[in-house]
């Protein structure tokens, strides 16, 4: 099984938001489509910043859906090269264990996954519903609950499989 790329832009586009004019993000970085942060080798980085609802933004502004898509491809691959670094027993986990894992990835980065020790031995160890526990039992869970019980039950449900 291989990472299903446009399943996963549609999942991680629900989770993360997609916006097609710059704006910043929490952390105040300029960032733009499926949670982008905007390099300074974009062509995005010319853009002029917007709120995140409700402003009119004129169409020079926006990056097209098909632009949208190439830098989630590019961001996509770094969460699935962190994920194939961080897991030893990444080609053996079942494909949805993938998605998960590049979703929580993508939101967190290479370090801030790695940093779930007691969930990275679980999902080693293919023991789902403890992985899905160490998962609710993190600062990530509080930071993002809903995002973070979604994915936990999908872990979870892989214990039937």
């Amino acid at each position: 099984m291989t990472v299903d790329v446009k399943d996963l832009y549609e999942e991680i586009g629900s989770d993360e938001g997609k916006v097609l004019h710059a704006y910043l993000c929490t952390e105040l970085h300029a960032t733009v489509g499926i949670g982008h942060k905007i390099l300074d080798t974009d062509p995005e980085k010319e853009l002029d910043i917007f709120g995140i609802n409700g402003e009119e933004v004129p169409d020079d502004q926006l990056i097209s859906e098909h632009r949208c898509y190439v830098l989630f491809q590019e961001d996509v691959q770094i969460a699935i090269g962190g994920c194939i670094n961080i897991y030893d027993s990444w080609e053996d986990l079942p494909q949805e264990m993938q998605h998960v894992l590049v979703n929580m990835c993508f939101q967190l980065g290479k370090r801030g996954l790695s940093n779930f020790k007691n969930f990275k031995a679980a999902v080693e160890d293919k023991n789902w519903t403890l992985a899905a526990v160490e998962m609710m039992d993190s600062r990530w869970a509080g930071q993002t609950p809903e995002r973070a019980l979604r994915l936990s039950k999908r872990v979870a449900a892989l214990s039937g499989t």
